[in-house]
C-alpha cells in the first residue's frame, strides 16, 4: 500500500522511546567497533570471528534486550548503515546472536541459565536458534516435529528429528555456533506438553567438535550475504540434561511431573512465549530496511547534488549557475515527498519500538 494512505501513527499516549543513546558516547563506541566491517572476500568463518570479537567486548550485553532495548534497537540501526556497501550477512548473524538465541534465553531462562548466558558472552561464543524446519514450508515456527522426550530412568531428555523433514533448516549461524537454542515438542510420561526450549552444547567447549547426537550440514551457497553462514542441523538422540529445558515458565520435576509455572501478567502458551523474540526481530528487522532505505536515497542525492546538468544558456564556460541534476523540477519534487514519508516512518517505528 501506498504509505500516504496510510494513517498517521498515533501519537497521543505515546511517549518517544528512550534515545540518550543515540547520540552518546556508546554509539560512538559502537558505531567504531563496526567501521572495519567487511564482506568482499570475507568468508563465514571470518565474519563469525569479528562477532565473537564485537560479543566479548561487552559494548552490547545479551541482557540489553531486557534492561536497555533503546541500546539493542539502536545497535541495529548502526549495523544496518553498512548494509548497501556489504548485504545483509552480518545483521542478520547478529540479530541472531543477541535477539533469537540470548533473547530467547533471557526470555524464558531461569537464573542458572541466566548465570550461564553471561558466561558465553564472556567466552566470546556464538548461539543459533533451532526452530524453522524443513516441511513446515510457509508455517515456519508453527510446525514442530523435532521431538523432545523426558526418559524418567536418566533424569535426561532425548532429542531427536524423526524425519529428514524434522531437521531445523536454514538456522542462521548454524555451522559456526558453540550453543544453541532448540525448539523440540515435549513429551512427559504420555503427555504432550507442546513446544519447548532447550539451551545446548552444539560443540564441546575444549575440542570444538560436534557433541554427539547432532548433524549439520551447509546450505549451500546463496544469491548474497555468503559472509554468513546457513546450516540444516539434524539431532539423533540426543541427551539433554534436566537443566537444559528453559525453566522460567515450566519444569519437569525428577518424579517426571510437567510444571507449569505461569507468566508475569496473562497467561500465554508457552510457543506464544518463545515467539516473543520473532516479533522482537521483526521490529528489529523493520528499522535496519529503513536505515537501509535511508542509507541508499542520501546516496542517490549525494551522486544529484553533484551532478551537473545541460541548461539553455548554461554550462562549465558560462556565467550562469550550473545547474545539477537533483533540481530538475521531478527529483527536487520526489525528494520532497521523499524526506515527508522518511520522517512519518521514523515517528511510526519509534512509537512501536515503544
Amino acid at each position: 500500500s501506498d504509505l500516504a494512505a496510510l494513517p498517521a501513527p498515533p501519537t497521543a499516549g505515546f511517549a518517544s522511546p528512550p534515545r540518550d543513546a543515540e547520540d552518546g558516547p556508546w554509539a560512538t563506541s559502537f558505531a567504531s567497533r563496526v567501521a572495519n566491517l567487511r564482506s568482499e572476500g570475507v568468508t563465514y568463518e571470518d565474519s563469525a570471528a569479528f562477532l565473537r570479537a564485537l560479543t566479548k567486548s561487552g559494548i552490547l550485553r545479551f541482557t540489553d534486550i531486557r534492561d536497555r532495548p533503546d541500546r539493542f534497537f539502536l545497535a541495529h540501526r548502526l549495523l544496518a548503515t553498512h548494509a548497501p556497501e556489504h548485504g545483509p550477512g552480518f545483521w542478520i548473524r547478529f540479530t541472531v546472536q543477541f535477539n533469537l538465541f540470548a533473547g530467547t534465553v533471557v526470555a524464558l531462562g531461569g537464573p542458572a541459565h541466566l548465570k550461564q548466558l553471561d558466561a558465553i558472552q564472556d567466552a566470546g561464543q556464538l548461539g543459533c536458534f533451532g526452530l524453522t524446519e524443513r516441511l513446515a514450508g510457509v508455517n515456519s515456527g508453527l510446525v514442530v516435529d523435532t521431538t523432545a522426550t523426558w526418559d524418567a530412568s536418566t533424569q535426561c531428555f532425548i532429542i531427536n528429528s524423526p524425519s529428514e523433514g524434522a531437521a531445523k533448516n536454514w538456522i542462521s549461524q548454524g555451522l559456526c555456533a558453540e550453543k544453541a537454542v532448540c525448539v523440540a515438542d515435549l513429551t512427559v510420561g504420555n503427555k504432550r506438553c507442546g513446544p519447548h526450549a532447550f539451551l545446548i552444547d552444539m560443540r564441546n567447549n575444549s575440542t570444538l567438535e560436534l557433541t554427539p547426537g547432532i548433524t549439520v550440514g551447509d546450505m549451500g551457497r546463496k544469491t548474497t550475504g555468503n559472509d554468513l553462514d546457513n546450516a540444516w542441523i539434524s539431532f539423533e538422540h540426543k541427551w539433554l540434561d534436566r537443566d537444559a529445558l528453559l525453566d522460567r515458565y515450566c519444569d519437569v520435576t525428577e518424579a517426571g511431573g510437567y510444571v507449569s509455572k505461569g507468566g508475569d501478567g496473562a497467561p500465554m502458551s508457552n510457543m506464544e512465549l518463545i515467539g516473543q523474540r520473532l516479533f522482537t526481530g521483526r521490529v528489529a528487522v523493520a528499522q535496519g530496511a529503513h536505515e537501509f532505505r535511508r542509507r541508499l536515497f542520501r546516496r542517490t542525492r549525494a551522486h544529484n547534488d553533484a551532478k551537473p546538468c545541460w541548461a539553455p544558456g548554461g554550462g562549465a564556460h558560462s556565467s550562469k549557475k550550473t545547474l545539477m541534476l537533483s533540481s530538475v523540477p521531478q527529483l527536487r519534487s520526489l525528494y520532497r515527498e521523499a524526506d515527508a514519508r522518511e520522517e512519518r516512518m521514523t515517528a511510526y517505528l519509534a512509537s512501536v519500538e515503544r
